[in-house]
């Protein structure tokens, strides 16, 4: 804003690089003519502080116009400046030279038209005692032009109240307009922050929506474990065996003779294995010397190559069954 001669002067508002997301910095300056009013909204150095700016938030809508709309409001109400009054002169106490410009005086019955002689009324102007003319035709005069100053005066007040009609009412219609905008602008804000509501309304519905299907899936997972489990314990009961080593030992029992002889074989022989092994660990730790672990490795290598060799000779046994 400028005043008539260029000076920057009224609202500045700055803004960063955080715009919109931060409220810009808003300064009432004044020119030299005029001076800061601080209120409860300016202060004495001329910062704006304001509800809308402290609670400022983009995503709501809020921008520099809807500001500049606000400060309007504001203002309106309570105005930031006010010129400097300077001393006005005295105003000079009038004098009266003639009967003329004399102001008007009371009537008096018995005299005028009739040919009387009004009272002796006079002003002391400069010392000296003026009479008021005593024909009756001078006094019809007088009192015309008494009748036409009471006319002037109402028609004086008739253009004042005229005047005071009409700026009355240019003041009300302002403030209604004012209102208007301010009504306008709450409007806007209130349908902008139920739009919002509404679609989170709307996203919680569905939210909820969601969670009543998964109670729905998770409560029928309930009921199938719950059913499974059951049948589970039934089985076990049905199949439950006198001693776990019985049932393993079923379970891998051999049909015939030649399977059963190749099973013992291998396990032969890994035994013979694990001897050697525990053999060789008791030599690297010190426990036995090396002629008594030599002549035990040579007897299980010994029978480990017998047993290896029969199982070679069964294993060509059961490839010849198959094939037949």
């Amino acid at each position: 804003l400028g005043d008539r001669e260029g000076e920057s002067s009224g609202i500045n508002a700055e803004y960063g690089n955080e715009y919109p997301e931060q409220a810009p910095f808003v300064m009432v300056t004044p020119t030299k003519d005029m001076q800061i009013k601080p209120s409860r909204i300016v202060d004495s150095n001329g910062k704006v502080y304001l509800p809308y700016l402290h609670e400022w938030k983009a995503s709501m809508g809020y921008d520099l116009v809807s500001l500049v709309n606000v400060l309007c409001i504001e203002f309106s109400n309570t105005p930031p400046l006010y010129s400097k009054q300077s001393t006005a002169p005295a105003r000079p106490r009038p004098t009266y030279n003639t009967v003329a410009q004399q102001p008007p005086r009371a009537q008096y019955s018995g005299y005028g038209a009739a040919g009387g002689t009004p009272p002796n009324i006079g002003w002391n102007l400069g010392g000296t005692q003026q009479q008021p003319q005593t024909s009756g035709a001078g006094y019809a005069n007088q009192q015309q032009q008494q009748g036409g100053g009471t006319l002037q005066r109402e028609d004086t007040q008739e253009v004042i109240k005229s005047s005071m009609v009409s700026k009355i009412e240019h003041d009300l219609k302002q403030r209604y307009q004012m209102f208007i905008s301010r009504y306008e602008a709450e409007m806007t804000a209130v349908r902008q922050q139920e739009q919002e509501l509404l679609a989170g309304k709307e996203q919680i519905s569905e939210i909820l929506a969601n969670i009543e299907t998964e109670k729905m899936k998770i409560r029928d997972t309930i009921e199938l474990f719950k059913s499974k489990d059951g049948e589970l314990r039934e089985f076990l009961s049905q199949h439950e065996r006198a001693s776990e080593e019985d049932q393993v030992d079923q379970q891998i029992e051999p049909k015939t003779t030649l399977f059963k002889q190749y099973l013992n074989l291998c396990a032969e022989e890994s035994a013979l294995d694990d001897g050697i092994y525990y053999l060789a660990e008791a030599l690297r730790n010190g426990v036995i010397e090396i002629q008594v672990f030599l002549k035990h490795v040579r007897s299980l290598a010994r029978k480990k190559f017998m047993v290896r060799a029969l199982i070679n000779k069964v294993k060509e046994t059961i490839n010849k069954c198959e094939v037949k």
